[in-house]
């Protein structure tokens, strides 16, 4: 066996992906990003019910931040293989960071949906970029672990954005919209230290035509891959439930747990963030997990179980209203979830070529937006008509029954168990 061989087939270490000195500074941009991000989902949840008291507008207002993954993600896709990823990054961190200062003196649901929608703008501008140069910048022998890195920061902060956002939102009210404002400031500047890979593409002038031109590739090198068509079915089917559910956590522990009580609304909001932090705890877990035994855990077995997790997880609600026992599986089905997403960024990132990877991600992130912004939109509403826990059961039974059907109908986890150097002629 050559030299060479020996090398691919040496374990990759956690200690391969710190030496690189540019990931290290994406890292860092991402850290201050994501705190930001965590703190912004917890706050404005909570500063939409306690202005409104409705799931109704609460949802809408999420629903807003979601429709710009719909309308200017794809585009944003386009610009990410043919300009500097980098710039967008830049760019889509200062708008979400003037965009929600004003947050604080607003006091209509109007001004809210703008902003949340300006918010949404720079999230899905940031994304497709992002998760395009990761693969670049570390290469793909080290991909399962740098993504692993990525994700317990992430997760990290969502586990420290609910115990730290819900607490100081209780305390200081809405200027903790400003702590985000900086974070996002602070994320721009290290990423306009870092050196950033574009896709090398011919250079072309950008015109409508061109524009809808990448769009019709992306989408049909993604519909077209086996593989990445049935991970997107299985998304597909996750969003819908998930965005009925996902929202309404801290309008039942408030609704149903504590039956509405206004003296236990502080109360009702720390619990929201404790139970939050222990899911995305849960998650952090799974990542490091998964990052270190992805071999003897498998893939499909990941995918299998964070899936039907997720649909446990609801259906419980209707059965129980103890916080210890929504945290206590709230934490498992983190773990499992986690593993499960480690699983299928890894697939996106072998099968998808650089030339068309920022189009391809936000395609599918678009795609799968459609679902979330509809399903977002009306959550709120069912729950106001059949109430709050019914409209959770529902999304757990619709997540249960889809993952079932797809998984009998096209096997879609058996190229899990596929060795990783032929999987492309599986796809092809």
């Amino acid at each position: 066996m050559t030299e060479a061989n020996l090398d691919i087939e040496k374990e990759s270490s956690y200690v391969d992906v710190f030496k690189n000195r540019n990931f290290l500074k994406l890292l860092a941009g991402q850290t201050f990003s994501n705190f930001g991000d965590a703190v912004f989902r917890i706050s404005i949840i909570l500063y939409v019910y306690t202005l409104t008291g409705s799931a109704t507008r609460m949802t809408l207002v999420l629903a807003a931040q979601t429709l710009p993954w719909i309308l200017i993600g794809p585009i944003s896709g386009v610009f990410a293989d043919r300009i500097s990823r980098k710039t967008i990054m830049i760019a889509s961190d200062l708008l979400r960071a003037v965009s929600i200062i004003a947050i604080p003196f607003i006091t209509s649901i109007y001004p809210l949906l703008i902003i949340a929608f300006l918010d949404g703008v720079g999230s899905s501008s940031f994304a497709a970029p992002r998760s395009a140069a990761i693969p670049e910048i570390v290469g793909m022998k080290l991909y399962v672990k740098a993504i692993s890195i990525s994700r317990l920061i992430f997760q990290t902060f969502a586990v420290m954005g609910p115990l730290v956002a819900a607490p100081v939102y209780a305390f200081f009210g809405p200027p903790t919209f400003w702590i985000t404002s900086g974070c996002y400031v602070i994320s721009g500047v290290i990423i306009f230290l870092t050196l950033i890979p574009s896709a090398s593409r011919e250079k072309e002038s950008l015109t409508v035509k061109t524009i809808f031109k990448d769009l019709q590739e992306g989408l049909s090198y993604l519909f077209n891959h086996k593989i990445i068509r049935i991970l997107i079915i299985l998304y597909t089917i996750i969003s819908i439930g998930g965005s009925f559910a996902g929202p309404l956590l801290y309008p039942w522990i408030y609704e149903v747990r504590h039956a509405g009580n206004q003296l236990l609304e502080q109360i009702a909001q720390t619990e929201y963030g404790i139970v939050g932090a222990i899911i995305a705890f849960g998650t952090v877990a799974g990542n490091l997990i998964f990052g270190k035994f992805e071999k003897k855990i498998g893939r499909s077995r990941a995918i299998t179980l964070g899936a039907f997790s997720l649909a446990v997880y609801y259906f419980v609600f209707k059965f129980t209203s103890s916080i210890y026992v929504m945290g206590s599986l709230g934490l498992i089905m983190g773990i499992l979830t986690g593993m499960m997403g480690l699983s299928i960024n890894a697939y996106f990132a072998e099968e998808v070529p650089n030339e068309v990877r920022g189009r391809a991600y936000s395609a599918t992130n678009a795609y799968l937006q459609i679902f979330s912004f509809t399903c977002l939109s009306l959550s709120g509403l069912t729950a106001d008509s059949i109430g709050i826990t019914n409209t959770m059961i529902s999304a757990s039974i619709v997540i249960f029954l889809g993952v079932l059907f797809l998984t009998i109908n096209t096997k879609m986890f058996t190229f899990s168990k596929t060795k990783i150097s032929t999987i492309h002629s599986i796809g092809d």
